[in-house]
Parts: C-alpha cells; sequence; structure tokens
C-alpha cells in the first residue's frame, strides 16, 4: 500500500467524522436543553424472585475417559 493511498484513507474518514460531528452538533441545538437525552443510558436490571424450595444437592458426573487406540502399528 502506498502513502499515497494511506493519506487518501486518513483524508476520507477524517472528512467523514467532521461530517458527523457537525450533524450530531446542528441537532444539538435544535433541541432545548431541557430535552436532550442523557449521555449515558439508564442500565435495568431486573431482580429474581427466591425460590420457594432449595434445589436438592446432585453429586456431580464423573467424565467418561475414553482413549483412543492406535490404528496402525510401527513397523
Amino acid at each position: 500500500m502506498s502513502a499515497a493511498a494511506t493519506a487518501a484513507g486518513y483524508l476520507y474518514a477524517s472528512g467523514r467524522l467532521r461530517g458527523r460531528a457537525a450533524r450530531e452538533q446542528e441537532q444539538q441545538e435544535k433541541q432545548p436543553h431541557a430535552e436532550r437525552k442523557p449521555a449515558r443510558r439508564e442500565t435495568r436490571v431486573a431482580v429474581l424472585p427466591e425460590r420457594s424450595e432449595p434445589r436438592p444437592e446432585q453429586p456431580r458426573k464423573t467424565p467418561k475417559i475414553e482413549y483412543r487406540r492406535r490404528r496402525w502399528a510401527p513397523e
């Protein structure tokens, strides 16, 4: 990749970012201060109800170990 292509890509991206920032600023100026949205969205958390009956303790399953057998025997 040549330096000219890199520079062209940089200029293209920076121009798009400048245009986006200008559009956002125009939209903010149109809205009254009281109607502006907060910068962060509130995180909503749901609370789960407590379980009435506890789960019975189950023993952990032992993993089954399987070994592979060679298909060929060394000579």
